[in-house]
């Protein structure tokens, strides 16, 4: 009698570490939109200070989830300090984690 207690103790133990590791196993890969955003912007030869202007600005981007208002008020802030449409542009898509977003073709 005590064997059969114990294996249920024990599958039942098991049931629970299994179910707090799931979230671990199966967790994707922190994202960084907002910083694609702002190394497009560094890549094209801009200053981008953490925390400044311009990452507030990608931030927006992201934290709308590519909503074509966020992305709207990120190029507007872009450009309002400086960057030009054609760099503006790429880099809020650059920022928005929507992935249809995040793909679309950008013409320079």
């Amino acid at each position: 009698m005590r064997s059969k207690w114990m294996r249920r103790a024990a599958v039942a133990a098991s049931g629970v570490v299994m179910a707090g590791a799931l979230p671990l196993v199966v967790a994707s890969p922190a994202q960084a939109w907002s910083w694609d955003c702002q190394q497009y912007l560094r890549a094209k030869g801009y200053s981008v200070p953490v925390g400044g202007k311009a990452a507030d600005a990608c931030s927006i981007a992201e934290d709308g989830e590519g909503s074509a208002y966020s992305l709207d008020i990120c190029r507007t802030r872009l450009e309002s300090l400086g960057v030009p449409f054609k760099h503006a542009k790429p880099a809020c898509l650059k920022g928005a984690p929507n992935s249809s977003v995040r793909d679309q073709t950008v013409r320079d």
